[in-house]
């Protein structure tokens, strides 16, 4: 190939068909399962216990509201059921809390009194306390789903593709990749991710340095990473004045590592079990896109500066919905003579999709076993 520059881009149907990951679509049912396993968990005191699953109703529950409130105009009309599809289209759900998280609010000025300012978001009583909440518990939810997920053989061939010198763009919150990567033999946490390097334990680094494991690969994870975790969650490490997100080892859920066999330490132990929430380093999939870390902002400006020189686009299980302009925006930067191959169950569909845009479309794929093969 020369040096033909050559770009993969994954979507969720990536992880999809290596791990059997969810659509946006499948999301919710995913979330429901993980909240009847914390409903059936036997390591926990019954109060423990239902601590997540609390949480959980809290979220089913808005969303309910929020339906009611959005079907409420049609009562008139003779029907035996009117759907919205919130559940189906978690994005929608997250563009809008954050649309009114950053939005107007509505304040009461009573005197003798300090009322919290409401978001303006069209439904009864919700504050912008609530709005983090929910919020809150999304992040929590989707960490319990993706930190399940394993790899198949597919998963493996896939990694056997990659060259070092391949740019490897990804939407994905799981790991899936990255453990295929590791058993390639090309990847590693240390130097292996764009925008993210220090470690939440310096031993950590320290100890893959000295076993000289620095990746030949970064990968450009898109929306953050459920091993990486914010300073807002390490209070001490933010009063030292260490402001970064930093690359966790440790999966709380398994008190096993994330990567097995990188390290000298065992994994740290939890008992009897971890019921709390999470905060990955994470932009949840809104339409609109915070950048309100600094690494994200170096993700995207290095996935752009790579966009730029790509020769050669492979595009897995990526839908380019209408709606998300940003991921659009990185196209606008791909050369002209730039080829794009295509991976999709709904190949036609984002085919046409993306030539409508003017690019060029080479190749197309119904599923990743083809592509491979």
């Amino acid at each position: 190939m020369g040096n033909t520059s050559r770009t993969f881009l994954l979507g969720a149907g990536f992880s999809k068909a290596v791990a059997d990951g969810p659509l946006m679509k499948e999301l919710w049912c995913c979330i429901e399962r993980a909240y009847k396993r914390e409903k059936s968990r036997k390591d926990l005191n019954p109060e423990d216990k239902e601590l997540r699953a609390n949480w959980f109703n809290n979220l089913n529950n808005f969303i309910i509201r929020l339906e009611k409130e959005a079907t409420s105009r049609f009562e008139k009309y003779d029907s035996d059921k009117i759907s919205t599809e919130i559940k189906e289209n978690l994005e929608y759900l997250i563009t809008l809390i954050d649309l009114h998280l950053n939005g107007p609010n509505i304040r009461f000025e009573k005197k003798g009194s300090n009322i919290q300012p409401h978001s303006a978001i069209p439904l009864r009583g919700t504050s912008k306390t609530e709005l983090e909440g929910i919020r809150n518990i999304i992040q929590t939810y989707f960490y319990l789903v993706f930190v399940r997920l394993k790899g198949n053989i597919l998963a493996k061939k896939f990694s056997k593709i990659i060259n070092p010198s391949d740019k490897v763009i990804t939407f994905n919150y799981d790991l899936v990749l990255e453990k295929a990567l590791l058993s390639a033999g090309i990847w590693s946490p240390l130097d292996g991710y764009v925008g993210v390097s220090e470690f939440e334990r310096d031993e950590d680094k320290k100890c893959l340095e000295k076993r000289n494991k620095c990746s030949i690969l970064r990968i450009h994870k898109m929306h953050g990473s459920i091993n990486w975790e914010p300073p807002s969650l390490r209070s001490i490490e933010k009063l030292r004045g260490r402001d970064y997100i930093a690359i966790v080892m440790d999966n709380r859920e398994s008190n096993q590592l994330h990567f097995e066999g990188l390290l000298d330490r065992d994994p740290d132990k939890i008992n009897p079990g971890y019921v709390g929430g999470y905060g990955p380093g994470c932009m949840l999939p809104s339409f609109i896109k915070p950048f309100e870390r600094k690494e994200m902002y170096e993700i995207w400006q290095s996935a752009i500066n790579v966009m730029s020189k790509t020769d050669e686009l492979v595009i897995i299980g990526y839908s380019f919905r209408p709606e998300d302009s940003n991921a659009f925006l990185l196209l606008s930067i791909l050369p002209k003579k730039s080829e794009i191959t295509l991976v999709d169950r709904n190949r036609e569909e984002v085919k046409e999709r993306l030539e409508s845009k003017g690019l060029k479309v080479v190749k197309t794929y119904k599923c990743l076993e083809d592509y491979l093969a």
